[in-house]
C-alpha cells in the first residue's frame, strides 16, 4: 500500500511537472508603466513597458469618450511609444495597450488623459481606487486599469 501511494504522488507530481508549464506558456503579460507627454498643441505622446515574455506586438486602442468611437493602432514589438498626432486638448482621452503574441492578447493596461483644465491625468486600479497623476510627473502605476 504504501508503494502504491508513493507512486501515485510521483505520478501527480510528474503530471504537474508536464501539464502546467505548457498551459501557462500561451499566456502573454501586460505591457507595464503607462505615461503621457503632451508634446505640444496637437501631439500626446503615449508610452509604456514591455511586458516579460514572448510577444509579437501591441494593440493600441483608444477614443476620446467611454463608449465612443474607437482608434485601433497596432505596432511592432520594438514600438514602446505612439504619438496622437490630432491631439484635441479640450477632450478626455481613454486608453488600453495589450500585448498581443499568435493572435492571444494580454490583460490591457489601461489610463485616461483628462480635458486641460483639470491640471491632471488619472488612472483607476482593478480595486477602483483612483489615482491621479500631476503633468510634472505623468506616469501611471503597472497596475491594470478599469475604463475604456
Amino acid at each position: 500500500m504504501q508503494f502504491s501511494a508513493r507512486l501515485s504522488f510521483f505520478l501527480l507530481g510528474f503530471v504537474l511537472i508536464v501539464v502546467l508549464p505548457h498551459s501557462a506558456k500561451g499566456q502573454v503579460s501586460s505591457p507595464r508603466r503607462f505615461r503621457l507627454k503632451v508634446l505640444g498643441q496637437d501631439k500626446l505622446e503615449i508610452s509604456w513597458k514591455e511586458p516579460k515574455g514572448d510577444f509579437d506586438g501591441y494593440k493600441v486602442t483608444y477614443a476620446t469618450r467611454r463608449g465612443g468611437q474607437q482608434k485601433v493602432v497596432e505596432l511592432a514589438k520594438q514600438e514602446t511609444k505612439l504619438v496622437i498626432r490630432d491631439f484635441d486638448p479640450s477632450k478626455d482621452y481613454y486608453f488600453k495597450i495589450t500585448a498581443v503574441n499568435q493572435g492571444e492578447e494580454s490583460k490591457p493596461l489601461q489610463g485616461k488623459h483628462e480635458a486641460q483644465g483639470s491640471g491632471s491625468e488619472t488612472a483607476q486600479t482593478q480595486g477602483g481606487k483612483k489615482i491621479d497623476v500631476t503633468r510634472e510627473n505623468n506616469e501611471i502605476s503597472e497596475e491594470r486599469l478599469n475604463f475604456v
